[in-house]
Order: structure tokens, then sequence, then C-alpha cells
């Protein structure tokens, strides 16, 4: 027999809601509501009933705590008070634990890290006897509570990266707004790597004048030389891109700077036509 008490109303209803849908155990499970406790009866050696009930207990600790937590560590240890910024970054924790940023050095680690709780909550549940649920959260959770805490200083940092990106599009964009424009239209493409012409083929070969008035904070060795540059001094109306990979960091930040401006196209489309 293995007997859950809970402090707070809201665990034991999800942990219980969670148990009933698990396959033959709903006969096995006694409700003690006053005390806020389950008891589920386990047969020795029954691990499979044991992995259910830590699986339901994990759900309860990612749903209910795993937020809190994150808001937690970015305040007392991060010092994060604006409730924005707390919100962007635990987003961006949310999609690297999830899984999104695999770019990301040993990003794997936080995406199997209900495993890391998973293997203490069924060590847990399998010495049998009374698990006080808060005394559970206090003192087995501590690894993934850890593994947490670094995740979050990864959502910091690309927080902070996607700041300065930010900002840096914001400034492109200011120094757009200040051009006049020298090239009505023209064509870029990408075929593993970027090429820049005029709407008869023409390759344009970066004889331009150089740019001036840069707004404060920004650098020209900051500006990719071979296609952002030029695209800058031209300041073209309407951008043509033919690329297979729309979602190339760099046609990302043409898109991001030139906004309307700019059109893509099928690469094929350019091998065909010109």
């Amino acid at each position: 027999m293995v007997s859950i008490t809970f402090n707070q109303q809201a665990d034991f209803q999800f942990v219980y809601e969670q148990l009933i849908k698990v396959i033959n155990v709903q006969e096995k499970i006694s409700v003690n509501e006053p005390d806020l406790t389950l008891s589920i009866k386990v047969e020795p050696y029954n691990s499979k009933l044991c992995h259910h009930i830590s699986q339901c207990i994990v759900r309860c600790v990612s749903t209910i705590y795993e937020k809190q937590w994150m808001k937690k560590i970015l305040t007392t240890k991060y010092f994060y008070q604006d409730k924005d910024e707390i919100s962007e970054i635990t987003a961006i924790a949310k999609s690297i634990g999830e899984g999104n940023k695999e770019e990301l050095p040993g990003a794997d680690r936080y995406t199997n890290r209900m495993d890391l709780l998973h293997r203490s909550t069924v060590s847990c549940i399998e010495q049998g006897g009374t698990i006080m649920f808060d005394s559970y959260l206090r003192f087995r959770t501590g690894p993934y509570r850890a593994l947490l805490t670094e995740l979050i200083g990864e959502a910091i940092d690309e927080y902070k990266l996607e700041q300065e990106y930010q900002n840096f599009v914001e400034a492109l964009r200011q120094l757009l707004k200040a051009r006049e424009t020298v090239q009505e239209k023209v064509v870029v493409v990408f075929d593993r790597s970027y090429s820049l012409y005029d709407l008869n083929g023409k390759k344009l070969n970066g004889l331009y004048e150089p740019l001036d008035h840069i707004p404060n904070g920004l650098s020209l060795e900051d500006i990719d030389p071979e296609i952002l540059l030029p695209l800058l001094i031209l300041a073209p109306n309407k951008i043509y891109l033919y690329t297979e990979d729309a979602e190339e960091g760099l046609a990302q930040t043409i898109r991001n700077v030139f906004e309307e401006r700019l059109c893509f196209f099928p690469l094929q489309l350019f091998k065909k036509n010109f």
C-alpha cells in the first residue's frame, strides 16, 4: 500500500484525476478527502503500477509547479521583477524544454528533465508507506530543480540575445528609413551563398556609395557586407528573394528589416527565368 497525503486540495484533485485515468487502477484507490489522502494498493514488485503512479505525480509537478518554480528562480536568483520579462523568459525556457532549440549545445538534457524527476519519484513509491507530498516536493525534486535552474540560465541568455537582435534590427530599420532609394527593384538569390542582381539578371558588383549617418550603437562591422549592407545602401522598394530556405538566418534578418518590401520565390523560378 502506498498512501499520498497532500496539503493542497488542487494537488490532491489533480493527482486523483490522473490516477483514475490509468487502466485497472480505479478499483485500487481509496480516497480520504477530509485528510487529502490517496491510498493505492500496490502488490509487491508491481513496477508497472509504480510507474503509472509516478507519472501522475510527475504530471502534477510539471503542470502546477514547474512554472511557479521558474518564476521563483527568476525573482530570487536572477532578481527579475518585470512581469513581461519573466513571462518572456519562462516562455523561452518552455520552448527549450520542449526541444524547440536543438541548436543549443546539450539542449536534449532539458527535454529529458521529467525522466530525472520520474526516476526519483518511482524510487520513492517503491519504498511504500506514506508519502507526504510537500516533503516529496522539498526533498525528492532537488536534481530536477537544479536542472530547471540551468534551463532558466539558458533561457536568460537566449532572451538577452533576442533583445540584442531586436535592437539591431530596429537600428537597421531606422537606417533604411533615412535612406533614399538608389535601385528601385533588386533580385537576391540564395543558393548555398548569396548573390545580388538587377531585374535583367545582371550581377550587381558592389560599387556603391558608402553609408553615412549610422545610428548610434550600430557598427558597420555588425552588418553582413555581402548582401545586407548593399541592400541597405540601395534601399530598394522591392526585393525578390529566390531561395529554398526562407528560414535561413540572413534571409530572416532581411525579412525583419525590409518587411513588406520583400517577396520570397522558389529558387527554381530564378533558374528558369534567368
